[in-house]
């Protein structure tokens, strides 16, 4: 049986996303993978990104901030999951995926409105590891429209 593909999507792939692929690709045991994207990238990943992951002892190595656009070609992975990480996200126009993934909120920013300050961004990182924790512990969270972390 081959992992399910989960992508993480968020304002611009700088922050929470990132962090949600290094952490589920870091300890998912192959049961999960995961990749991170946004509608509107920027250029390159957060500094607390950066400082978060290497506190914790996880790699930057491949993460980038991309769009969502390429898990539209035709050889992209084809996401199982979307997990929104923000309420903006969520709401937003999204792309027509390809095979009907279902998809989750984890509100993790609150409200959508990101504060970079960073007591903050440890505070998201917890937070997503919460949530990854708990899906790998129970698979079926996955399945809920909403969790709150």
């Amino acid at each position: 049986m081959s992992a399910a593909t989960v992508l993480f999507v968020c304002p611009d792939n700088a922050l929470l996303g990132p962090l949600a692929e290094a952490y589920l690709n870091a300890i998912g045991g192959g049961r999960l993978r995961a990749f991170s994207a946004a509608p509107t990238p920027v250029g390159a990943l957060h500094p607390a990104t950066r400082r978060l992951l290497a506190d914790h002892g996880l790699t930057v190595t491949g993460l980038i901030p991309k769009s969502w656009d390429i898990f539209l070609l035709p050889h992209a992975p084809q996401p199982d999951r979307i997990v929104a990480l923000s309420q903006g996200v969520s709401g937003a126009a999204q792309p027509q995926w390809r095979g009907n993934p279902k998809q989750t909120l984890w509100d993790i920013a609150g409200n959508g409105a990101r504060n970079d300050s960073p007591a903050v961004c440890s505070e998201y990182f917890r937070r997503i590891r919460l949530c990854i924790d708990r899906i790998l512990q129970d698979p079926a969270s996955l399945r809920q429209p909403a969790i709150a972390c």
